[in-house]
């Protein structure tokens, strides 16, 4: 289990990516690399937080539309660095859901809901962009010296899949990957029922919102089989696939892992 994180008040999916153990027998550091929910609405103490955890890089795996809805409010001299995963492909398959409860309906109800976002996740490992958002993204954090987060809107998809890839490279047990994964419903509960009971006033089924704001083990399975199915292992996918260096992947280890 990670050690415990200073809370964010404004971002509730704010927790270190580290502590983890390894199948070999070592550690994740801890303090070097932290994922989370939107970092839009920072305030004092949270800001104060930021710079006592001396946080230089945040990787902002948004699209365009939603960077401009909510920008980072970020404390002076932490470098922004945007590594747009989905771009407009999210409105491709959402459409206008939430501004229709019919059209809700008619793309999440049963099933669909799952497969909507299963496909989401296998988008993660098949576009281009995905590739080089997540290059730039394990790249850099092979890089840099500061301490780093990489977050999305809620931190439980574009950067679950990123938390889940870098457990892997740094050798992880896939049983202890998921349930970190897992974890972001526990931090995001409240903030995701106050989210659906809004919707419901507006006329809005909660069962056809719900898959979007889930973590289930079927989302993360989708994308690592898609991975190994093309690749062969996460870390061909990771070479092949994002064009991440080995090089890079071993520098990742050597400052990730304790010795």
């Amino acid at each position: 289990m990670t050690a415990p994180t200073p809370i964010l008040t404004s971002a509730p999916n704010f927790r270190d990516a580290g502590g983890h153990a390894t199948a070999d027998g070592r550690k994740v550091r801890s303090g070097l690399v932290f994922r989370s929910d939107g970092l839009a609405a920072l305030d004092t103490a949270d800001t104060d937080t930021f710079r006592q955890l001396r946080i230089g890089v945040v990787f902002d795996l948004r699209s365009e539309h939603e960077r401009d809805r909510e920008p980072d409010l970020l404390p002076a001299g932490v470098e922004h660095v945007v590594a747009d995963v989905m771009g407009h492909s999210n409105n491709d398959l959402f459409g206008d859901i939430f501004a229709d409860p019919k059209r809700a309906g008619e793309l999440m109800g049963g099933d669909a809901g799952i497969e909507l976002m299963s496909e989401v996740y296998r988008r993660f490992v098949t576009t281009d962009l995905a590739h080089a958002a997540y290059r730039t993204v394990f790249t850099r954090l092979a890089e840099t010296e500061d301490p780093a987060v990489f977050h999305c809107s809620q931190g439980k998809d574009r950067t679950g899949w990123t938390s889940a890839v870098l457990l892997t490279l740094l050798g992880v047990p896939r049983e202890v990957i998921l349930e970190d994964y897992l974890d972001s419903a526990n931090h995001l509960r409240a903030k995701n029922e106050q989210f659906l009971e809004a919707n419901a006033q507006r006329g809005f089924d909660p069962a056809h919102l719900r898959p979007i704001f889930a973590v289930r083990p079927e989302y993360l399975d989708t994308a690592f089989g898609t991975a190994e199915e093309r690749y062969g292992s996460v870390e061909a996918y990771v070479r092949e696939g994002m064009g991440v260096s080995p090089v890079a992947i071993e520098a990742l280890r050597v400052r990730l892992l304790e010795s």
